[in-house]
């Protein structure tokens, strides 16, 4: 064992490190939108479907139609970007 692998954290503790991912990443993309929000800069987040923009004056604009949530399967490649709906259908 190198002297760094001996440093490290156990298989526990980074699990247990991972397992908070998500809620940190949560956390993190709200702070972002009321930071955003508090300092009158338009936000632009998707809503029912549409893709809405939150401006400073409270004010909403719709400013399209989301395109519904696409499910993928494990081991499965999926392309995003131009020529996705192509490759894929």
């Amino acid at each position: 064992m190198t002297n760094a692998d001996e440093k490290g954290l156990s298989e526990k503790a980074t699990r247990e490190l991972e397992a908070q991912i998500p809620l940190m990443a949560s956390i993190a993309t709200r702070q972002a939108y009321e930071r955003a929000k508090s300092t009158g800069q338009t936000v632009v987040v998707s809503r029912n479907g549409f893709i809405v923009a939150e401006l400073a004056d409270g004010s909403e604009h719709i400013l399209g139609v989301s395109l519904p949530r696409r499910k993928v399967k494990v081991g499965i490649p999926f392309k995003l970007g131009a020529g996705a709906r192509r490759a894929g259908a």
